[in-house]
């Protein structure tokens, strides 16, 4: 009986051992193969010319302020005809920082953005400071560390 106990013993160690070694390698293919899609999904500003600087006016069309960044589209009419043009920002703490406050920019309102254009040239960027219709300039720090222009209210 003792023997047939031990044996028991040793082949639910073995299973043991073989489902956490199972387990640790499933873990591992996981994380080799989720890897590359969480760096997709947190891209660096790499895309965006910070050299330049471009203004545009247009009217607000969506706006979400939230983090890891801000996103906005912005209805424009130039040249090229109107069209919604999506930019990409600052997070919320750093809008904050900078003196925007909530319900300071609404859908519907007329604005000018200054922006990071895209290397690729297609429209859109990186927006580093807005202007408000009430003529409010919220403004942040560039990669460079140096303002784009005057920041808004501090408070």
């Amino acid at each position: 009986m003792k023997t047939a106990a031990i044996r028991t013993a040793a082949i639910r160690t073995a299973a043991f051992k073989t489902a956490a070694m199972l387990s640790a390698a499933l873990v591992g293919t996981l994380a080799l193969v989720g890897a590359p899609r969480l760096a997709l999904a947190h891209h660096s500003g790499s895309e965006y010319d910070f050299r330049q600087m471009h203004k545009l006016q247009g009217v607000v069309k969506d706006l979400r302020i939230i983090n890891p960044h801000m996103t906005m589209t912005l209805v424009v009419t130039d040249v090229h005809g109107t069209r919604a043009i999506a930019f990409e920002g600052q997070s919320v703490n750093t809008f904050y920082r900078a003196g925007w406050r909530p319900h300071m920019l609404n859908v519907g309102d007329h604005i000018t953005v200054e922006f990071a254009p895209r290397k690729n040239g297609a429209d859109g960027g990186f927006i580093n400071g807005f202007t408000t219709a009430s003529g409010v300039n919220i403004a942040f720090k560039l990669p460079t560390g140096n303002p784009v222009a005057t920041g808004g209210p501090k408070s």
